[in-house]
């Protein structure tokens, strides 16, 4: 983490409240408000607050007399790192703050790595090993880092291009009855099967990736035939839940399903005591977003997975939400 003054904050901190003293060529100057990005690496990165009022007021890093966080809200690294003991990959490695990714199926979550805090050491350097170690596992590298970030220089120099834009988007848990709603703690053949029905184009699930967490709850409606046409799951770890595989049925959509089975998810996690709740979504994803503001959800940061390549054209993934 990069060290300011007498105080702290880097990359990480973006979604908290922070208290930012820094030098203008009036002379030193405060601003209070949540540290909305960091782009670019100390000491010509430029970080943006927004103020009570909802202006804005970018910072250069190196201009950063004293900073610290003012308030023990959510940071955009402690919502990615919890988030990773909701959906756990099958091999992981440290690089630093950095952490290297492999389940060796198509979730994007689960085969990046993530970018955030500091590498253990130059951001270059780094991402040479995650070509290489994403090289022995044939696979392609690539990362996950909020949007815009600190290493989106150090990213373009080494040939990574962005394939996908998303949004964490958090909210409070709410007690919400839903009769209709079907919730299982384990994860059935008929679930399972649904849900990878609905993946036309290639399927990005695995079974492993779907049962991890400490609390795993799988809901589900159906029809008067008894069939799946809509599911949902929710995991959770000691801090966070998070919501994954959301899906209705192209025949019954516009009827409420969606917004269903997010209650139901909800007051899962409400009852065992966590008072807020995390998803993913594409930014693209205009309905899925819409819905999830009806909720009371809003977004903490948007992020984007980049893949090294020298020669393929970009090409948009999910991002396992």
């Amino acid at each position: 983490m990069t060290t300011i003054g007498r105080l702290r904050i880097s990359p990480s901190d973006v979604g908290r409240r922070v208290s930012v003293r820094f030098l203008t060529e009036e002379g030193l100057n405060d601003v209070l408000g949540q540290l909305v990005s960091w782009s670019g690496d100390w000491p010509a990165g430029i970080i943006k607050i927004r103020k009570k009022d909802d202006s804005f007021q970018d910072v250069i890093s190196g201009k950063i007399i004293a900073a610290k966080v003012v308030e023990p809200e959510i940071g955009c690294l402690d919502l990615q790192r919890d988030s990773e003991s909701t959906w756990v990959p099958l091999e992981t490695e440290s690089l630093g703050d950095w952490v290297l990714r492999f389940s060796g199926n198509e979730s994007a979550r689960a085969n990046s790595c993530r970018l955030d805090g500091r590498p253990q050491n130059s951001s270059d350097e780094s991402l040479i090993k995650i070509i290489d170690w994403y090289k022995t596992k044939k696979a392609a590298a690539i990362v996950q880092s909020p949007k815009p970030g600190a290493f989106d220089e150090a990213l373009t120099r080494n040939n990574f291009v962005e394939i996908a834009h998303a949004l964490y988007m958090i909210a409070n848990t709410i007690e919400s009855n839903q009769p209709h709603v079907i919730i299982e703690s384990e994860l059935s053949s008929k679930w399972f099967d649904a849900v990878m029905s609905s993946e036309t184009k290639s399927p990005r699930l695995s079974k492993e990736l779907l049962v991890s967490g400490s609390f795993v709850r799988f809901a589900s409606i159906i029809n008067e035939n008894k069939k799946i046409i809509a599911t949902g799951r929710v995991s959770a770890s000691k801090d966070l839940a998070m919501v994954t595989t959301v899906w209705v049925d192209e025949n019954h959509r516009s009827k409420g399903l969606a917004k269903s089975i997010m209650l139901a998810l909800s007051n899962e996690v409400f009852k065992i005591g966590h008072k807020i709740i995390a998803l993913q979504v594409l930014k693209s994803n205009m309905p899925a977003i819409r819905l999830y503001e009806s909720l009371g959800y809003q977004t903490h940061h948007d992020y984007a997975y980049y893949r090294y390549t020298k020669v393929q054209q970009p090409k948009e993934v999910g991002c396992s939400c």
